[in-house]
């Protein structure tokens, strides 16, 4: 048969099955100006099509602290693409996002400061280590299809200059159909209101790493809640992603009643 008739029985266009012939996919002999092929290989070539796909496999992460050791080291000495490698054997392995972020991004993150605090690291070495984290977790974002749950904004208080928590909260939002909008740091608490009001937002998520800037943030929440119609949620150290993510669908449920 001629290839436009094996598409047809393939159910698909002339140049896809132009395509499988000129990668090998499918054989064909080529006669003047056009392909043959014959019934056989159309069959085979079907069957391998429709043979079910089994799921690859999931990285099994036996010690999550090897892994943190290892990113711990490529940030160390400024290496992103060692870092990245790291991350993407994992994500790639199956490990989900939110599970990369508490088991491995925030692990490092402390071990970072803390290496940072002892004089380990110097503040640029301690920068370059947070800024590679920042653009690694920025090829994770996840934007699933369906319905949002809701308009989220995600920021810090003035005072609080540790983006990363909020970023990694900014994803876990997104990762859960929240229309997330991120901020930064240190946004005004007039400015960021208004942006609230403007947006209508369902939720905001202020960040509060730093203990200097617990009482700026908790003041900076209180005067959102009293000033919008949001929901306000303040995350401090020790709270986890899942967390959020649990106190953030309760809004949603809570505006569904109402």
């Amino acid at each position: 048969m001629d290839l436009q008739t094996a598409a047809a029985r393939l159910g698909v266009h002339y140049q896809t099955a132009y395509r499988w012939v000129r990668d090998g996919s499918l054989p064909a002999m080529k006669r003047g100006t056009t392909y043959e092929i014959s019934e056989g290989d159309l069959e085979e070539f079907r069957q391998r099509r429709e043979a079910p796909v089994p799921p690859p496999r999931r990285t099994i992460v036996r010690s999550w602290e090897h892994h943190v050791d290892r990113l711990y080291e490529e940030l160390a000495v400024g290496d992103e693409l060692g870092a990245r490698a790291v991350v993407d054997r994992l994500y790639e392995g199956g490990i989900e996002l939110l599970e990369l972020c508490e088991q491995l991004f925030t692990p490092v993150l402390v071990r970072v400061g803390q290496e940072w605090a002892n004089g380990t690291l110097s503040v640029a070495e301690e920068h370059r280590a947070s800024a590679i984290c920042e653009r690694l977790l920025a090829r994770l974002a996840v934007h699933p299809r369906g319905r949002p749950r809701g308009v989220a904004v995600v920021a810090t208080a003035t005072g609080e200059e540790h983006s990363l928590p909020a970023a990694m909260a900014a994803l876990a939002l997104r990762s859960d159909r929240w229309q997330v909008h991120h901020l930064g740091t240190q946004v005004p608490t007039d400015d960021l209101i208004d942006l609230v009001r403007v947006l209508d937002a369902d939720l905001v998520v202020l960040s509060s790493a730093n203990v200097d800037a617990r009482e700026a943030t908790s003041h900076a929440a209180e005067r959102v809640r009293s000033s919008t119609r949001s929901d306000v949620i303040m995350g401090k150290p020790g709270d986890t992603l899942r967390g959020l993510l649990d106190a953030a669908r309760s809004v949603t449920r809570a505006a569904s009643r109402a």
